[in-house]
């Protein structure tokens, strides 16, 4: 697998929908890193592409939560500065507006991550970005499915328990990424690749971090 598979997925994939989608959920929710690992290999008839099945998903729930959660500015940073806030709220309305858009990079950096921290392992940055496309599109699933929950939470009680559904939610995304992980990555032992994969995901969010304080930054110079 290389780039060019990837650039015609782009070209090509995203604009066409079938039931591909609905195969796919069904084996990242059943074994996800057995099937990411068969479709590099070559079985892939079966499969909605990867870039597409992110780019629906996360439209999908973007569409969501503009419609269903009124505010998303109940909460607020503490102990924030105005300029801070006003970031924030940017920030966030930005990730709803162009959801699509915030998944693809959340999948990018990943793939950064895990290209570097599991090279030894003989897989190219394309493989890696199906791998964490994928990934990224299994967490879209999930979020999917608990949807309801954060519709209950946001609405029916106090809006700040967004806030604490997101820090409870968070540790989702690991076990996600472990269990995934886990299974691409079968030929190294269970204990070894549960820490590069911690190794992964702390990377990841470093990357994310150093985006987001750029952005922050950017912002109060422009200000």
């Amino acid at each position: 697998m290389s780039l060019h598979y990837i650039w015609h997925d782009i070209q090509h994939g995203i604009f066409h929908f079938d039931n591909g989608i609905f195969y796919t959920i069904k084996q990242l929710l059943r074994r996800p890193g057995h099937s990411i690992r068969e479709f590099i290999n070559g079985k892939r008839i079966h499969h909605f592409k990867p870039l597409s099945f992110v780019v629906v998903l996360a439209t999908f729930y973007g569409l969501l939560y503009h419609y269903f959660i009124d505010n998303p500015f109940g909460a607020e940073p503490i102990n924030a500065d105005g300029n801070l806030i006003q970031f924030y709220q940017k920030a966030i309305r930005w990730n709803l507006d162009h959801f699509a858009y915030t998944a693809l990079l959340l999948a990018l950096t990943t793939t950064m991550a895990s290209y570097w921290v599991f090279k030894k392992q003989g897989y190219n940055l394309a493989e890696h970005l199906v791998l964490n496309l994928y990934y990224r599109g299994l967490v879209l699933v999930v979020a999917l499915l608990l949807f309801p929950v954060l519709f209950i939470v946001y609405n029916k009680t106090d809006p700040e328990n967004l806030m604490r559904y997101a820090l409870l939610i968070q540790p989702l995304d690991f076990i996600l990424m472990c269990w995934c992980y886990a299974q691409f990555f079968n030929k190294l032992n269970l204990i070894k690749v549960l820490g590069l994969t911690t190794l992964t995901y702390m990377l990841m969010s470093t990357i994310n971090m150093m985006i987001w304080y750029t952005g922050m930054l950017i912002a109060n110079i422009v200000a």
